[in-house]
C-alpha cells in the first residue's frame, strides 16, 4: 500500500501567497522556536517554492518558503522569518549589476 504525501510543493507564483516567485528576501530571526539556521540569519535570498505541508489548512496563505541563498544553500522559512527587499534596494542592485556587467 502506497502512501499518499499530502504536501503540495508550487514553483509558480499564488494568489494570496506572502511572497511571489523570484522575490529577494532578506532572512530575520523572528522565529521563538530558534529553528532557523545560523548561517542563513541576516542574509538575502529569492523564493523558489512554497510549500504547503497541510494545504487544507495552509493554501493560499501561510506556505512554508522556499528559499536559496548563493553560497549557503535553501532551507524553508515561515513568512514572519522573511523580510522583504524594499524596492529602492532592488532597483540599487540591479543598476549596480548592471553596470558591473558594462565594460
Amino acid at each position: 500500500m502506497m502512501i499518499q504525501d499530502p504536501s503540495l510543493i508550487v514553483t509558480v507564483d499564488v494568489e494570496g501567497a506572502p511572497v511571489r516567485m523570484g522575490e529577494r528576501v532578506k532572512i530575520v530571526e523572528d522565529s521563538a522556536d530558534g529553528t532557523i539556521g545560523r548561517k542563513f540569519l541576516g542574509r538575502t535570498g529569492v523564493v523558489v517554492a512554497l510549500v504547503f505541508d497541510d494545504p487544507s489548512v495552509q493554501y493560499p496563505r501561510d506556505p512554508l518558503i522556499q528559499v536559496n541563498v548563493p553560497g549557503v544553500g535553501e532551507d524553508l522559512f515561515f513568512a514572519e522569518e522573511l523580510e522583504l527587499m524594499p524596492e529602492w534596494a532592488r532597483r540599487q542592485l540591479s543598476e549596480l549589476r548592471r553596470s558591473a556587467r558594462m565594460p
